[in-house]
C-alpha cells in the first residue's frame, strides 16, 4: 500500500519548481491568524476605554483613536495579504494540477498494449483525474484550516497567558483533547476512503465501458441489461461511501461532547467566576469570550477538514497506484537508434507465451531485406503475435529479434516505431480532424503531403464530400466514418509515413472487391523496396507475395511461394481450397 511518505515526496517533486510561491502562500496563510486573536484584543481594549469614561464619555474619543486606527490597519492588512494569496494560489495551484496530470498520463500511457488489455481506460483517466483534484484539496486544508488553525490555538493560548495562566492551560488542555480525537479517527478516513476510491474507479472504468460500446448496447437493446450489470459496482462504492461517512460523524460527535464540556463549560464558567470575584476586567473578559469563540469556531473547522484531509490523501494514494506500475516495455539505458538499411528481420531461437498459452518456443525465421512476406493461418495460430513481438509489443521469455543484425530490444522503442508502418484491420482514429488523423505518422508533414497520401489511398475524393473537408472530425474511434473509409485513411496514414518496414494486418477486409483492385496498385506502389508482412485471410492476396509463412498453433509448419505451397499439398493448399467467398474460415473445416 502507498505510504504518506511516498505521496509526499511524489507532491514535493512538483512543488519544487515552485517553492518560494508556496513558501509565501504559508506565511500569508499564518499572518490571517491575526484576524481571530487581534479582534478581541481590540474590543477588550475598547471596552476598557468605555469602562473607564463611563462618567464622561466625552473624553473618550482621543483614547478611541487609537484602537480604531489599529483596527483600519488589521483591516487593510487581512484585505492585502489575503488577496496576495489568492493570487498566487491562482498561479501556482493550476501549474501544479498541470504538471502532475501530464507527468502521470505520459507514465501511464507508455505501458506495452497488454497493460491496458487488463485495465479499463475510464479506471485509468479517473485515476489521473482524482490526483490532480486532491493534490488541491490536500494543499488548500493544510493551509487553512489545519496549520493556520493550530498555529492561531497557539498564540491564542499565549494570549490568555497574560490574561490569566489558568485560563491558558485548560485552553491547551482542550486543544490537545481536541487534535487528539480527531487524529486517532482521522487516520482511518484514510482506509476507508481507498476503498472507497477503488470502489469508485472501478465503477467509472465499467460505466466508460458501456457507453464506449454504445452501438452494440443501442442494437440489442441493453440498456437494462446494462444498467443491471452496474448495479453491484454502484451498491459498493454506495456502501464505502456511506461507511466513510458515519466514521467522520462519529468522529464529530465525540469532538462535540469535548467542546461542550470543556469550551464552553469549563472555560467560560471559569471566566465568569473570575470576573465576579473582580480578578479581571470587563474587557478582559469580552477578549476571553471572544477569543475562545474564534479558537473553537477554528478548531471545530479543524475538526472537519482533518477527515477531509485524510480523505483526500487516501484518494490520492489510491490514484498514485499507477505510478508504481512498471512499464513493461521501455528502453533499455543507452538504448541505441535504430538504423535500417536493408529491412531484414531475423527471429533467433524466440520463446513467447501469452498468459498461460505458450505461442512460439525456439521459433527461427529469417526474412530477407525488402522482401514480401504473407502470413496465413487460421485464427490464433499466431500471426499477429509474431508482428506484434516485432513491433515490441511483449516482451520475449527467450531469444531475439533482430532487424539488420540489431537486437530490436537494446534499440529504442521510439526509433524501432518510426521506421513500422502498420495498416490494422480494425483501423484506430482519434476523434480528431481528417487531416490531423492522416498526418499522424508525420506531424511535420505538408499539405501537399498529406493529400497526395489522401489520393494514393483513395480517400481524398470521399473527404471533399464531408462538410468541413480535412477539418472534418471522425468522431470517437471513427464512428462518422463507415469501415472502408477508415481503413483508407489507415492506409493514408502509412503512406505519408514512408517507412521502410510495412505490416499489413487485413488491411483490405472492409474494402468492397472493386475497391480493393483500386487500391492495390497503391499497397504494389506502397511495398516497392520495402520489407513487408501481410496478414490475410482472403489469400488471393497473398499470391504475388514473394514467400508465404503457413502458421499453425505458433509453429511456421510451410514455407515457400503461392506455386509451390499449391503444388506441395499441405495446409496451405487445403487453406485455398476450403476460402469461402475468397476468404479463409476461423477453423478448418
Amino acid at each position: 500500500m502507498v505510504t504518506y511518505r511516498e505521496i509526499a515526496h511524489f507532491f514535493w517533486r512538483f512543488m519544487r519548481p515552485q517553492k518560494w510561491r508556496f513558501f509565501s502562500i504559508l506565511v500569508q496563510d499564518c499572518l490571517n491568524c491575526l484576524d481571530g486573536l487581534l479582534w478581541p484584543f481590540i474590543l477588550r481594549w475598547v471596552i476598557d476605554i468605555f469602562t473607564a469614561f463611563e462618567g464622561n464619555r466625552a473624553l473618550a474619543w482621543e483614547s478611541l483613536q487609537s484602537p480604531i486606527l489599529v483596527s483600519i490597519c488589521l483591516l487593510i492588512f487581512i484585505e492585502i495579504n489575503s488577496r496576495s494569496m489568492g493570487f498566487l494560489m491562482a498561479k501556482a495551484i493550476p501549474k501544479l494540477q498541470a504538471d502532475i496530470r501530464m507527468t502521470m498520463f505520459d507514465h501511464v500511457q507508455r505501458h506495452s498494449p497488454h497493460y491496458f488489455n487488463e485495465r479499463f481506460a475510464g479506471s485509468l483517466a479517473n485515476k489521473i483525474t482524482d490526483m490532480t483534484t486532491q493534490v488541491e484539496s490536500i494543499l488548500q486544508q493544510l493551509w487553512w484550516p489545519i496549520i493556520s488553525s493550530v498555529v492561531t490555538a497557539l498564540l491564542g493560548v499565549l494570549f490568555l497567558w497574560f490574561v490569566n495562566p489558568i485560563l491558558a492551560g485548560i485552553l491547551l488542555a482542550w486543544i490537545i483533547a481536541h487534535l487528539g480525537v480527531c487524529l486517532l479517527f482521522s487516520k482511518k478516513c484514510d482506509l476507508y476512503e481507498h476503498r472507497h476510491g477503488e470502489a469508485r474507479s472501478s465503477l467509472l472504468g465499467k460505466i466508460v465501458d458501456s457507453l464506449t460500446n454504445n452501438f452494440a448496447v443501442n442494437l440489442f437493446y441493453r440498456f437494462g441489461y446494462e444498467k443491471q450489470a452496474l448495479t453491484p459496482f454502484q451498491k459498493e462504492e454506495e456502501d464505502t461511501n456511506c461507511f466513510a461517512r458515519r466514521y467522520v460523524e462519529k468522529m464529530r460527535s465525540i469532538t462535540s461532547f469535548f467542546y461542550a464540556t470543556i469550551c464552553f463549560l469549563g472555560i467560560n464558567g471559569f471566566v465568569v467566576y473570575l470576573w465576579l470575584h473582580a480578578r479581571i476586567s470587563t474587557g478582559e473578559v469580552a477578549q476571553v469570550f471572544g477569543t475562545m469563540w474564534n479558537i473553537a469556531t477554528i478548531m471545530w473547522a479543524v475538526g472537519g477538514s482533518l477527515p477531509l484531509f485524510f480523505q483526500s490523501v487516501g484518494i490520492a494514494k489510491q490514484a498514485y497506484s499507477v505510478m508504481l506500475d512498471p512499464q513493461d516495455m521501455g528502453d533499455r539505458t543507452g538504448a541505441k537508434e535504430l538504423k535500417i538499411r536493408t529491412g531484414e528481420i531475423i527471429f533467433e531461437n524466440v520463446s513467447f507465451q501469452y498468459g498461460g498459452k505458450k505461442l512460439f518456443e525456439n521459433k527461427q525465421v529469417h526474412i530477407r531485406g525488402g522482401e514480401k512476406v504473407g502470413l496465413v493461418g487460421f485464427t490464433g495460430a499466431g500471426k499477429s503475435t509474431f508482428t506484434n513481438l516485432i513491433l515490441r509489443f511483449f516482451p520475449l521469455q527467450k531469444g531475439r529479434i533482430l532487424i539488420d543484425s540489431q537486437d530490436i530490444a537494446e534499440v529504442s522503442l521510439e526509433s524501432l516505431r518510426s521506421q513500422i508502418a502498420l495498416i490494422p484491420q480494425d483501423p484506430l482514429l482519434f476523434h480528431r480532424t481528417l487531416r490531423e488523423n492522416i498526418s499522424y505518422g508525420k506531424p511535420d508533414a505538408t499539405e501537399e503531403e498529406i493529400i497526395e497520401a489522401a489520393r494514393l489511398a483513395f480517400c481524398d475524393e470521399f473527404i471533399r464530400k464531408i462538410p468541413g473537408g480535412y477539418n472534418a472530425k471522425v468522431g470517437e474511434r471513427g464512428t462518422k466514418l463507415s469501415g472502408g473509409e477508415k481503413q483508407r485513411v489507415a492506409m493514408a496514414r502509412a503512406i505519408l509515413k514512408k517507412a521502410p518496414l510495412l505490416i499489413l494486418d487485413e488491411a483490405t477486409s472492409s474494402l468492397d472487391s472493386i475497391t480493393e483492385k483500386w487500391i492495390q496498385e497503391s499497397l504494389d506502389k506502397l511495398m516497392e523496396n520495402k520489407t513487408t508482412l501481410v496478414i490475410a485471410h482472403r489469400l488471393s492476396t497473398l499470391s504475388r507475395m514473394d514467400r508465404i509463412l503457413v502458421f499453425d498453433q505458433g509453429k511456421i509448419v510451410e514455407d515457400g511461394t503461392h506455386t509451390s505451397l499449391m503444388r506441395g499439398g499441405g495446409l496451405y493448399a487445403r487453406m485455398w481450397q476450403s476460402q469461402v467467398g475468397g476468404f479463409l474460415p476461423e477453423r478448418p473445416l
